[in-house]
């Protein structure tokens, strides 16, 4: 019975140790999770006192103005002051072209001939004839003569002296025929020599010697040598606000020069619905013909803004665009997104409309480095 009542002592003692063993380690447990939560608790507490850095951006400043100005462009082409097609009016054969490509004459110059040949022995045989017809013309006169002093002494008729006169005038008629024989065949001689109408550069050679040239066909192309013009499009209603004689920009080459507007037509083309006009480049400028110029007319449109660059614009939703502005708080300057309207782009800067009153401050460049309602370092840019 004694070892009974020890081995229960046993058993009891030993509960009682794991009960207080399990109630410290739970205990310990609970301290530490209690003090980790103290120093999280702390250092939360501290963190507000750190003061962020704040980012420095450049600003500018809001300046209205009632309009802006624009300058179009509007592509034209390059023509020369004439271009002529040259051919022989008549048909035949080429015997000399006397021109090269890009060669520079004067008027008159002999560009080319036909082959004349056939025309030669037909106006000696015209001639010949002539000759004849003079001899038959004296020998008439002659005759007439005589009839004539024979009536007045009354031993010829009045027939034989109106035979002698008649006879006369048709040997005069028929020398009157042949002299223009002659002259025709001077004319064809004549237009079988090709030349220039004006000082000119040759452009294109269009036959060589030995080519048969039908009536009309271009043989060379030639430009005239005064100051090229240029052709320009232009929409009707700025076209209207120009005159004859104005000074106008053109650029040429990367190069703008003045030139001087010449004519402008007073219809539409039918496919651009535009109407051309007619600008004479100055002199000492030297375009190829063909060539394509631009001219530059500025215009003011009326609609109030204010000037911004490029970078200063940040894109939104739906095509909607906005500035960041700054305002001045008790903690500093502070950014805001403000709402505009894109009414003009010109290279690197843009003509914005929107509510900012003039004054206002906005973010230059790379409005996306900062956030709405983030303080900020200023600098005017």
């Amino acid at each position: 019975m004694t070892r009974t009542t020890t081995t229960g002592f046993r058993k009891a003692l030993g509960q009682a140790l794991t009960v207080t063993v399990t109630l410290m380690i739970c205990g310990a447990a609970a301290a530490a999770v209690i003090g980790g939560f103290s120093i999280i608790a702390a250092e939360g507490d501290a963190a507000p006192g750190v003061a962020a850095p704040r980012t420095s951006v450049g600003v500018m400043s809001v300046e209205l103005t009632k309009g802006y100005t624009v300058t179009r462009r509007f592509t034209g082409q390059i023509e020369a002051a004439a271009r002529t097609d040259l051919g022989f009016e008549l048909g035949g054969r080429i015997t000399e072209v006397l021109v090269e490509e890009g060669e520079v004459i004067a008027r008159g110059t002999v560009l080319a001939r036909l082959d004349t040949s056939a025309l030669i022995p037909e106006r000696a045989a015209l001639e010949a004839e002539l000759a004849a017809l003079a001899a038959d013309a004296e020998l008439a006169q002659l005759t007439l003569a005589r009839n004539d002093a024979l009536t007045e002494r009354g031993f010829a008729s009045v027939a034989a002296q109106d035979d002698a006169r008649l006879t006369l005038a048709r040997v005069e008629a028929g020398m009157a025929a042949v002299r223009a024989r002659i002259a025709g065949v001077d004319v064809r001689l004549e237009k079988s020599v090709l030349t220039a109408p004006y000082p000119a550069r040759i452009g294109a050679r269009m036959a060589d010697p030995g080519q048969t040239a039908a009536a009309g066909q271009t043989v060379l192309v030639l430009f005239d040598t005064e100051p090229a013009r240029a052709r320009v499009g232009l929409p009707p209603e700025l076209a209207a606000e120009l005159a004859v004689g104005d000074h106008v920009t053109i650029a040429l080459g990367g190069e703008e020069l003045e030139a001087t507007l010449r004519q402008i037509r007073p219809d539409l083309d039918p496919n651009t619905r535009s109407r051309s006009v007619v600008v004479t480049l100055p002199h000492g400028a030297a375009p190829v013909l063909g060539d394509t110029v631009a001219l530059l007319l500025t215009q003011t449109v009326d609609d109030p803004g204010f000037w911004a660059p490029l970078r200063a614009l940040r894109e939104g939703v739906r095509g909607s665009w906005s500035v960041m502005a700054v305002e001045a708080s008790p903690e500093g300057d502070r950014t805001f997104p403000a709402a505009v309207e894109v009414i003009h782009s010109d290279g690197n800067r843009v003509f914005l409309r929107g509510d900012l009153p003039p004054g206002a401050r906005i973010v230059a460049e790379a409005p996306d480095r900062v956030a709405p309602g983030q303080l900020v370092l200023t600098q005017v840019e």
